[in-house]
C-alpha cells in the first residue's frame, strides 16, 4: 500500500513539473504574440513572470522578448548580455526566426551605445536569416537600421543601396506613408552623390504622394524639394517650395539650409549667413548638416572678402571630417560590410553550383541510363528479330520438304496440306514484308534520295535487311562498336558500305553538315 502511495505521488509530481514547464511556455507565446503591436502588454505578462525553473528554451525566448519590450518602449537596458545569451542558444538549435530577431534587436540595442560596429554586424546577420526566410517585416527594419547606420557614416554608395531596398519592401507591405519617406530617401542620397537628375525624379514621385502626408510631413517634403531643386540649379522651383514650407509654419531644419543657399545665389550674404547659423543652432542639425552649414559660411565669407571667418570655417570642416574616430568606424563600415556581401555571395555562389553540379550529374546519370536502356531494347529487339527471320526462313524450309515429300508419296489428306500451304506463306509475308520495306529504303539510299520521313519502323526494317544482307559487315560492326542506334546503323550503312561524303549524308538525312561530324564523333566514342 505504501510502495502504491508512492508511485501515486511520484506521478503527481512529474506531471506538475511538466504542467509548470508548459504554462510558463504559453505565457512566453502569449507575450511574444503581442509584443510587437503591444509591447506594453507583453511587458505585463513578463513581470508576472520569474525565471526560476526555465528551462533553456523559454529562458532564451524570455531574453528575446525583455530585449524587445525594453527597446520598443524605451525602457533601461544596461547592457546586451541577455540577449545575446539568446542568440547563443539560438544558433545552437538552428531557430531562424528566433534567430533573425534577436540579432536585429541587439543589433538595435549596441546601436543605442554607440557600438557602430557591432551594431552592423548583427543588422547584417538578421538581414541574411530575414531574406533566407522571406519575412518582409524584419527585412524591412534590418534594411532601415543599416540605411541610418550608413547613412550617420557617409558611407553613400551602402546608403543609395539599402535605401533602394527598403523602397521595394516598403512597395512589397503596400505601407503609402513607408513609401514616401522612401522615396524622399532615395532623392537625399542620389542628391549628396551628386545625381541631382535622379534626385529629382525621386522627389518627384514623392510629391505625388503628398496628399497622403501629415502636415510635419508634408512640410518635410517640401523642405526637402526645395534643397534638391536649388542643388539642381533649379532655382525658380526652389524658391516655390520653400514657399510652400514656409506656408506650413514649420522648423524643419532642411529649410533654413536651403534658403541660406537660394538666398546665397541671390547675393543676399548677411540672410544667408543668418540662415546657415540658425540651421546650426537646431537641435536636430546632426554632424553632416553642421558640415554642410560650415562649408556654406566659409563659401559666403570668401565672397564677402572676410577671409579671416572664411579661413575659421575651412578649419572646423577639416576638423570634422579629420575626426580620427569617425574615419576609422567609418572605413571599418565600409570594409567589414564589404567583406560580409562577398563572403555572403561566395557562399551562395557555391551553394547554386553545388545544386547545379548535382542536377547535372543526375541528369547524366538519367540519360546515360536511358541511352544503355534504349540501347539494350534496340539490341534485344534487332537480335529478337533477327532469329525470327532466321527460325521462319528454317521453317520455311522444312515446311517446303514436308510439302514436296506429301506430293511425292501421293499422301492424301487435304487438311494437313492446306496448314503446311497457310503457314509457309503467313511466313514468307512476314519475311517479305521486313525485308520488302527495308529494300525499298536501302534502295533509296543507293539513288541518294532522301530518308528523312522515314519512320522509326521503317528505319529498323532497313536496319534488319543490311543485317541479313551483308552478315559480315554487320558482326563486324557489332565486335567493333558497342550499344549503336538505329539512326547510327544507318549513318554507318552510309559511310562504309554506300561510301557517301558528309555532303550526300546531310541531304539523305536533312541535316546540317555539323550535325553529321557530331554523329561521327559520337560512333567513334562507342568504339570497344
Amino acid at each position: 500500500m505504501k510502495r502504491l502511495i508512492f508511485v501515486v505521488l511520484g506521478i503527481g509530481l512529474l506531471m506538475a513539473c511538466s504542467g509548470g514547464g508548459t504554462e510558463t511556455m504559453r505565457r512566453l507565446q502569449q507575450a511574444e504574440g503581442v509584443v510587437e503591436k503591444r509591447p506594453d502588454s507583453a511587458a505585463a505578462v513578463l513581470r508576472q513572470m520569474t525565471t526560476t525553473g526555465m528551462t533553456e528554451e523559454e529562458m532564451a525566448l524570455y531574453g528575446l522578448l525583455k530585449t524587445t519590450v525594453a527597446y520598443k518602449t524605451h525602457g533601461t537596458i544596461e547592457n546586451d548580455s541577455l540577449i545575446s545569451s539568446s542568440i547563443t542558444y539560438y544558433n545552437r538549435h538552428g531557430d531562424d526566426k528566433h534567430r533573425g530577431h534577436a540579432y536585429f534587436y541587439r543589433g538595435a540595442i549596441r546601436y543605442r551605445f554607440d557600438n557602430y560596429l557591432g551594431a552592423v554586424s548583427d543588422f547584417k546577420k538578421a538581414e541574411t536569416l530575414s531574406e533566407e526566410a522571406d519575412d518582409e517585416k524584419l527585412k524591412n527594419r534590418n534594411y532601415i537600421m543599416l540605411y541610418r547606420v550608413n547613412r550617420y557614416f557617409n558611407n553613400l554608395p551602402q546608403s543609395l543601396k539599402y535605401v533602394h531596398k527598403l523602397l521595394d519592401s516598403d512597395i512589397e507591405l503596400n505601407d503609402s506613408i513607408m513609401i514616401l519617406r522612401s522615396l524622399l530617401e532615395c532623392a537625399i542620397v542620389h542628391a549628396d552623390m551628386g545625381q541631382t537628375d535622379s534626385a529629382c525624379t525621386y522627389i518627384d514621385k514623392a510629391l505625388q504622394l503628398k496628399k497622403k502626408a501629415a502636415p510635419h510631413l508634408l512640410a518635410y517634403i517640401y523642405a526637402t524639394a526645395a534643397t534638391i531643386y536649388q542643388e539642381n540649379g533649379d532655382t525658380e522651383k526652389a524658391v516655390a517650395y520653400l514657399k510652400k514650407w514656409e506656408e506650413t509654419d514649420s522648423d524643419n531644419y532642411i529649410g533654413y539650409l536651403s534658403e541660406a543657399r537660394i538666398r546665397k545665389a541671390q547675393g543676399q550674404y548677411e540672410k544667408a549667413i543668418k540662415l546657415a547659423k540658425m540651421e546650426m543652432g537646431l537641435p536636430h542639425c546632426d554632424r553632416k548638416e553642421r558640415m554642410k552649414c560650415m562649408q556654406l559660411l566659409a563659401e559666403i565669407y570668401e565672397l564677402t572678402g572676410d577671409k579671416e571667418l572664411a579661413l575659421s570655417a575651412r578649419k572646423q570642416v577639416e576638423a570634422y571630417e579629420d575626426s580620427m574616430r569617425y574615419v576609422n568606424q567609418a572605413i571599418q563600415m565600409v570594409e567589414w560590410q564589404q567583406k560580409f556581401d562577398e563572403e555572403r555571395q561566395a557562399k551562395e555562389y557555391y551553394r547554386r553550383t553545388s545544386w547545379m553540379l548535382g542536377l547535372i550529374i543526375v541528369l547524366a546519370v538519367v540519360v546515360a541510363l536511358s541511352i544503355a536502356v534504349g540501347t539494350w531494347w534496340h539490341r534485344r529487339k534487332v537480335r529478337r528479330l533477327s532469329f525470327q527471320l532466321d527460325e521462319d526462313a528454317r521453317r520455311i524450309n522444312e515446311l517446303r520438304a514436308k510439302i514436296e515429300l506429301q506430293e511425292k508419296s501421293g499422301e492424301e489428306n487435304g487438311l494437313e496440306m492446306a496448314r503446311l500451304k497457310e503457314e509457309l506463306q503467313s511466313r514468307m509475308e512476314r519475311i517479305s514484308g521486313t525485308l520488302l520495306v527495308g529494300t525499298q529504303i536501302f534502295s533509296r539510299l543507293q539513288q541518294r534520295q532522301c530518308i528523312a520521313e522515314a519512320t522509326a519502323k521503317e528505319q529498323q526494317c532497313l536496319v534488319d535487311y543490311y543485317a541479313q544482307l551483308r552478315p559480315k559487315r554487320w558482326q563486324e560492326w557489332e565486335r567493333k562498336y558497342k550499344g549503336l542506334s538505329t539512326a547510327q546503323y544507318i549513318f554507318l550503312i552510309m559511310q562504309d558500305d554506300l561510301h557517301f561524303d558528309d555532303a550526300s549524308i546531310a541531304a539523305a538525312l536533312n541535316v546540317k553538315r555539323t550535325s553529321v561530324r557530331s554523329m561521327r564523333s559520337r560512333i567513334k566514342g562507342r568504339e570497344k
